[in-house]
């Protein structure tokens, strides 16, 4: 994405397993080499909790579930509360 000229601002990774580890270490290897937006918030989720390059842990299935749709809602909320235009945004502080 950065050769195209943009760069995520937000990361989510979940992984449940050894091969997530090369994961996890790319893209936390990715925030120490400011590969990403300085801004980026980045979050490396393993299931279960066990030793693991991911800085976060979410129990099961459930908890992933629970969390996307936390996400999701947020996002909804949001795009109801914010404006954007070319030249400024605006935010309803309802």
């Amino acid at each position: 994405m950065q050769k195209k000229g943009t760069v995520p601002d937000f990361v989510l990774c979940i992984g449940d397993d050894r091969s997530d580890e090369d994961m996890f270490e790319v893209i936390m290897s990715a925030v120490a080499s400011a590969s990403l937006s300085p801004v980026a918030e980045v979050f490396a989720c393993t299931v279960g909790q066990k030793p693991s390059k991911a800085k976060y842990y979410l129990e099961d299935t459930t908890e992933i579930i629970r969390m996307l749709q936390g996400l999701a809602s947020a996002s909804e909320h949001s795009a109801k509360h914010v404006s954007i235009s070319p030249q400024r945004v605006i935010i309803n502080r309802e």
